[in-house]
């Protein structure tokens, strides 16, 4: 059994460098394809990179290794060696991916084109990276060095005062306000790519019916012509004291309108709330699984 389990253990390491080194990697592809010859400073240090790359010359990816190296330091000396080892491998994989890639051009001069796609591709990055359980060092290792002084601020916040830093600091070196208009672009564009597969693309809608008849028709044919489960709990209708029964069910978008039909074959008088539900697992969607 100890076998085994150190078995899985050095599996799940290895996967999660795996990731590691596929988010990093799409780091630097969207920096050299979209990003720095179109100088967009989408946030972070990468962001002021590009605008110091621009003005001094000296390779980005250096400049970024540079300004991460006092903070691996004091990330060691408060959070421990361990928590920075992944840091310190996506740090030098970043690092090496930028100034091998030097040659590289933009796909797009298309700067609007260019801050969503590349954005597009950097929040795939952010999303490998989480699922490494790592930080790519920057202003993710700032922020949760920072929290640990000022706990009252978000993280969200703490982010979003960081990289509008950056584009500040890119509008005043590049002396033109649209350089803010597309870093922001992509900053928010990655910001939601991130959000939206680590909450799932399986969303759904969450309903619930109250009606005052009697719900063993209308479960059976939600159940029957849609397929799903439904939930019933008895309720009180605090206005009128009066008895309704509430039923809880959870459809895909297209078949709203299907369940809408039911509902008016069984009881016009019902009452119907939709939700958008954020991600749904188990019970003929997603399974779930400790992995996601």
């Amino acid at each position: 059994m100890p076998e085994c389990g150190t078995q899985t253990n050095t599996k799940e390491k290895v996967i999660q460098i795996l990731y590691l080194i596929a988010g990093t990697l799409c780091y630097a592809a969207a920096m050299r394809l979209f990003f720095v010859d179109n100088q967009i400073a989408a946030g972070g240090f990468s962001g002021i990179a590009t605008v110091l790359n621009y003005v001094f010359g000296i390779p980005i990816g250096t400049i970024v290794f540079l300004m991460n190296c006092p903070l691996i330091v004091i990330a060691i000396i408060v959070m421990g060696w361990r928590y920075c080892v992944k840091t310190i491998i996506s740090m030098v994989i970043y690092t090496l991916a930028l100034n091998m890639t030097e040659f590289m051009t933009v796909v797009t001069h298309d700067k609007f084109a260019a801050s969503v796609f590349g954005g597009i591709i950097y929040g795939i990055g952010a999303f490998l990276i989480l699922k490494a359980k790592a930080s790519a060092g920057g202003t993710d290792l700032v922020s949760r060095l920072l929290l640990r002084r000022f706990k009252h601020i978000s993280l969200g916040r703490m982010f979003l005062f960081i990289d509008g830093f950056c584009v500040l600091f890119a509008i005043i070196v590049y002396g033109d306000p649209e350089a803010g208009v597309y870093a922001l672009t992509a900053i928010m564009v990655f910001s939601y790519v991130t959000d939206r597969i680590v909450s799932g693309f399986n969303v759904a809608d969450l309903c619930y019916i109250i009606t005052s008849e009697p719900p063993e028709e209308m479960c059976r044919a939600i159940m029957e012509i849609l397929h799903v489960g439904v939930t019933h709990q008895e309720g009180v209708g605090m206005y009128a004291k009066t008895q309704r029964h509430v039923l809880m069910v959870v459809v895909r978008p297209r078949e709203i309108q299907r369940l809408k039909h039911i509902i008016q074959q069984h009881d016009p008088k019902a009452f119907l709330v939709v939700a958008w539900a954020n991600e749904v697992m188990g019970g003929g969607f997603k399974v779930m699984s400790d992995q996601g």
